[in-house]
């Protein structure tokens, strides 16, 4: 009978873990602004974001009240880490967050971390001028317009003119994948000035699970899957735009981003 109540109340024990690790609510940026309005140190805030499941509002609108909340750059784009937006910017939410003075390391990194689909023709460079939007954050815009699984680039086929026919002895560069690309020299970033001027090969993903398994092991764990797939593709470069972390008894770690090769 001792046996089966030690039993019991083990297993009961357990499932009571097993429940407030699923009730774990996320961190939101109400309760970051709260922290902030409550004068809780910097690195207590850092800290607080790294331990939690994150599901914070980094819209246009969501950036413009962590401004009013007089949340730091470092922060802000802590959260960017911890929760990646997942909708599609345009040139009307830089606008946005150019005319509520949000730091132009913000936008920059709002552009970098969120997919979108920018307008760069003449009209809207025209726009972006008229509305005082940085240049650098324009020059952004025009280097890497489109970004993000939702978007598509047509490409439209036109008959070549007589000087760019290349000559019967011209060398055709393969369109294979490198093959002699060793996975452990691919580079995996979060910054886009890394892979300006690289190749664009696609995009890819990458999870690791373990029941209760540390944070740091699977993120790692994760990183060498999606460089060893990032190799396979030819890839010399990995940039990261969502790398979230799920806290339930099967931890897991999921990495996405785009690929592409010098």
């Amino acid at each position: 009978m001792k046996n089966i109540s030690k039993t019991t109340l083990l297993l009961a024990l357990l499932l009571c873990l097993v429940s407030s690790l699923f009730a774990q609510e996320s961190l939101t940026n109400k309760e970051i602004i709260n922290l902030q309005a409550s004068k809780i140190s910097q690195d207590l805030i850092l800290a607080k974001i790294s331990a939690s499941k994150c599901q914070f509002d980094l819209t246009a609108q969501g950036l413009i009240d962590l401004k009013s909340g007089k949340l730091s750059d470092k922060v802000v784009r802590a959260m960017f880490v911890a929760s990646p937006p997942m909708e599609t910017m345009t040139n009307q939410d830089v606008i946005k967050l150019s005319d509520s003075d949000v730091s132009t390391t913000i936008l920059k990194e709002k552009i970098s971390k969120t997919p979108h689909k920018f307008e760069v023709d003449s009209e809207s460079l025209i726009k972006l001028k008229v509305a005082k939007v940085n240049d650098g954050v324009v020059k952004e815009m025009i280097l890497n317009p489109i970004q993000g699984s939702n978007s598509s680039i047509a490409v439209v086929a036109s008959k070549p003119s007589p000087a760019a026919v290349i000559p019967p002895t011209a060398s055709i560069p393969s369109t294979k994948p490198n093959s002699t690309v060793s996975w452990e020299q691919v580079i995996v970033t979060g910054a886009f000035e890394e892979v300006k001027g690289l190749t664009r090969i696609g995009e890819i993903s990458a999870s690791a699970s373990r029941a209760f398994g540390s944070e740091q092991k699977l993120h790692k764990e994760a990183i060498d899957k999606i460089k060893k797939e990032a190799a396979s593709k030819g890839a010399t470069h990995v940039m990261i735009q969502s790398n979230n972390f799920a806290p339930t008894p099967l931890n897991t770690v999921s990495l996405s981003g785009v690929c592409y090769k010098k």
